[in-house]
């Protein structure tokens, strides 16, 4: 039962950014995780979504959003840039595809 509300709640957070509110992340990291032209590369669905859900099952167990940020912060940066794109590149999906049923 708690996988399937963390999956909601994962659901739930793509879908936030899908607005443009990414909870999970100071503004600082999305500019830094972008900042790095070497980094941002191009990342497939299913590479961003195996390191989403990845990272998100060792902060699950967190129940607010600000301990999971506590949880995200005590990552070292590469792991927390690779986490911030991979999730940006999932709402960017979420978003296209959302898009593509409109047409």
């Amino acid at each position: 039962m708690r996988k399937l509300q963390d999956r909601q709640e994962l659901d739930q957070l793509i879908d936030a950014g899908s607005f443009g509110h990414f909870p999970l992340f100071y503004q600082s990291w999305i500019h830094e995780s972008f900042a790095n032209p070497v980094e941002v590369r191009k990342i497939t669905f299913s590479r961003a979504a195996e390191t989403v859900h990845k990272i998100f099952d060792k902060i699950e167990r967190h129940r607010t959003i600000e301990k999971k940020k506590t949880a995200i912060q005590a990552m070292n940066e590469t792991e927390r840039n690779d986490f911030i794109l991979s999730f940006i590149k999932m709402v960017e999906y979420r978003t296209l595809d959302k898009l593509k049923d409109l047409h």
